[in-house]
């Protein structure tokens, strides 16, 4: 029997999270688990229970989407304590890159027994750090994409809108921003190597897939001990309408206006020229201002059950 904390996200999955919850819950105590409900009611007071439970637990279950992973991620990172994830969401991306179940609660909490067995699967995550960064987590980590450039203006609206869900919403969010968009002036410090560019995306990636499954940085890998940095130079409105798409197959990257760069310490802040970055996204929770520094966390992260991309 082991003991597992579980936080349930009851808005998730267009209202269908109570369900899931409840039953993910009801299917780890019929596998006689000593199940505590960590849910709250709310982000910070779910992760402050989580907190003051974690010694006392043998694996922490989030039941929702990207959102809750993020949240389990502040508990479980460099710790011992594994995460078990319910892939239950409108965004599923952390699920994608790990190869979990999506919407389907008895395979997921099927994988969290195997993982509870030795199924476990350890990943790297990004570690981020900064003065603004959003309480109550910090450092904060996250497993998928920060974004920081107009990819961070598009989720701050997909973030507050209900309808539609998944990739569609980014879609809206998309042409919602774009007339209010200018170049960002970014200043970057890359594994030491530091410029000062105008801009229109700006990203640090630790596996593919952001947004409901873009494919920001195809070749990343939450196994591989790096992270990827992404940067557009500075593009029109014109050209952003005509490259969305292609981040659905990550063809963007062949773009020679795109830059990736493969990194293990990545610093983000606003040059004097160009217009006021917005605050930056991390597996689409919002994390905080710049200036920003993003590590690679290796090994951070032990997934029940998961089987990495």
């Amino acid at each position: 029997m082991s003991k597992v904390g579980v936080i349930t996200n009851p808005t998730s999955g267009s209202g269908r999270g109570r369900a899931w919850g409840q039953e993910t819950l009801a299917l780890l105590a019929a596998k006689g688990h000593q199940v505590n409900d960590l849910s709250r009611g709310s982000w910070p007071a779910s992760y402050e229970a989580a907190m003051r439970a974690r010694r006392h637990l043998d694996a922490l279950v989030v039941v929702g989407g990207d959102g809750m992973v993020h949240l389990g991620l502040q508990v479980c990172a460099e710790r011992k304590l594994p995460l078990g994830i319910v892939a239950a969401g409108s965004g599923n991306d952390a699920a994608i890159t790990l190869d979990l179940p999506i919407h389907h609660i008895p395979e997921a909490v099927e994988r969290i027994e195997r993982g509870l067995q030795g199924e476990v699967a350890t990943i790297d995550l990004g570690k981020l750090s900064g003065g603004r960064v959003e309480l109550p987590a910090s450092p904060r980590y996250f497993v998928a994409v920060l974004s920081a450039g107009i990819d961070a203006a598009i989720a701050g609206y997909a973030r507050r809108i209900t309808f539609p869900r998944g990739p569609a919403k980014y879609k809206l969010a998309t042409l919602r921003e774009l007339p209010r968009y200018s170049p960002y002036g970014v200043t970057v410090t890359v594994d030491g190597t530091t410029w000062t560019q105008p801009c229109t995306l700006v990203a640090v990636a630790n596996s593919p897939v952001f947004g409901g499954g873009l494919k920001i940085s195809p070749m990343s890998s939450v196994t591989d001990g790096m992270l990827e940095f992404v940067i557009t130079e500075a593009l029109s409105r014109r050209d952003i309408l005509r490259m969305f798409p292609q981040l659905y197959d990550g063809s963007h990257i062949h773009d020679p206006r795109v830059r990736v760069m493969q990194a293990r310490k990545v610093t983000i802040s606003q040059a004097v020229d160009g217009a006021p970055m917005p605050p930056a996204f991390a597996d689409g929770e919002l994390v905080g201002g710049e200036p920003l520094t993003i590590e690679v966390a290796p090994k951070a992260l032990h997934v029940l059950g998961a089987r990495p991309r």
